[in-house]
């Protein structure tokens, strides 16, 4: 009888995620002895999990997928689990893994609509020999669904993230085991390779993106049809809820962000702390909603440029959308941060704040912390409002928004 485990939704803030350095790409966080889900693969046996959501590769539709130890994931349809030939390939090693110290495989979520499968110290060096002078690789594949932005039941993205790669399974020549692979295979396209893949270069991903972050490779899936994303953007990142785009530049007392929305699809800036922001577009589309976080003593107000300057508009609550009129705004700006949240400003994940766009396009926007100097508390001063030159970092993810009704 067929084994079927659905993967389990780890209940985390994004806070907790490893993911901003080069030094560990990896995304963590998820439950298990490693922090990346149970390890439930095996190279010949491996058992079919139920995805969280449908994804569609070529003409066919999955619910289910089958992770192994050499570096694959195959899609199987839910009637009659049989295999199509469609899968996400993001490292080929076919060599056994069958041993103590050759490796683990991972499943795990680090959020809802994300799917993450993680090869952790993946050696077959290590099935002959345990030295130091064995190669490793650790890379994780990412299945992002992206239906609520899109519109389109099946769509999603397709994160390859390789932290190290040390070694690749046999030559060009060899008559019995094909060279390393990487890409993504379905059964309209055939096989979408990454630069390198079945040639010594393979290795050179983990140094190298197509979206501007080192180590890491994306692929689009818009129904059924797999592409590789472009980077026409400058913010690094890879735009995704665990993957933040970065700002460009620190402007005028603020971060410049560069990259691409479609409509309505909800954006996450963060830079460091203070007690207010300016958020304003540069280039592209107007701002069609904002979004702020909770977990702040803040009695958050938005207030919109007019005539005289900074107008009061509203006052806002967390985790509720506010929607501007159908033209959007431009700029605006949130106060009400109270001085006792007292947030480091070292802190990269101080206010996470939601955007959505009247348009799809290119976007360069900046934000603007506002900040007020707090005095030792035997200390009496009055309050003044500065600009307060930081770096910090940005963070991005998508997901749809309500349209608002005419």
């Amino acid at each position: 009888m067929k084994w079927l485990s659905t993967v389990a939704v780890a209940s985390l803030t994004l806070a907790s995620f490893s993911f901003n350095t080069q030094a560990n790409i990896i995304i963590g966080g998820m439950g298990g002895l490693e922090g990346y889900g149970t390890d439930e693969t095996y190279t010949e046996w491996a058992p079919e999990f139920n995805l969280p959501f449908e994804v569609k590769l070529g003409d066919n539709s999955y619910e289910i997928f089958r992770p192994r130890q050499y570096g694959t994931i195959a899609f199987l349809e839910s009637a009659s689990l049989a295999y199509n030939g469609d899968s996400i390939v993001p490292f080929t090693a076919t060599g056994n893994y069958d041993c103590f110290g050759c490796g683990q495989t991972y499943i795990g979520s680090p959020q809802e609509g994300v799917v993450a499968v993680t090869w952790s110290e993946m050696s077959t060096d290590a099935f002959y020999q345990e030295s130091e002078d064995n190669r490793y690789n650790t890379f994780q594949a990412l299945l992002i669904d992206r239906s609520d932005d899109t519109g389109q039941e099946g769509d999603f993205d397709v994160e390859f993230r390789y932290q190290k790669l040390e070694y690749r399974e046999a030559e060009e020549d060899s008559e019995y085991t094909p060279a390393s692979q990487a890409g993504v295979s379905t059964s309209t396209q055939g096989f979408i390779s990454l630069p390198g893949s079945g040639v010594e270069e393979i290795l050179e991903l983990a140094e190298s993106s197509n979206v501007g972050e080192t180590g890491i490779w994306v692929y689009n899936f818009r129904d059924g049809v797999a592409s590789l994303a472009s980077d026409d953007a400058t913010s690094e990142g890879t735009g995704t809820s665990v993957d933040p785009f970065m700002p460009t530049e620190v402007v005028d007392g603020g971060w410049e962000f560069d990259f691409s929305v479609e409509q309505e699809e909800q954006v996450f800036i963060d830079p460091d702390v203070a007690i207010g922001y300016d958020y304003v577009v540069e280039s592209g589309p107007n701002i069609g909603s904002v979004y702020l976080p909770s977990g702040f003593d803040a009695d958050y107000e938005l207030w919109l440029m007019g005539n005289n300057g900074w107008e009061f508009e509203s006052n806002l609550l967390a985790e509720e959308e506010f929607l501007f009129n159908s033209d959007g705004v431009s700029e605006f700006r949130i106060l009400g941060i109270d001085t006792s949240n007292m947030i480091n400003p070292e802190d990269d994940m101080a206010f996470v704040t939601g955007l959505t766009f009247v348009d799809s396009g290119n976007v360069v926007m900046t934000q603007t912390p506002i900040t007020e100097f707090v005095a030792a508390p035997t200390a009496v001063s009055e309050p003044s409002h500065i600009l307060l030159l930081l770096t910090g970092l940005g963070f991005i993810s998508l997901r749809k928004l309500r349209k608002k009704s005419a």
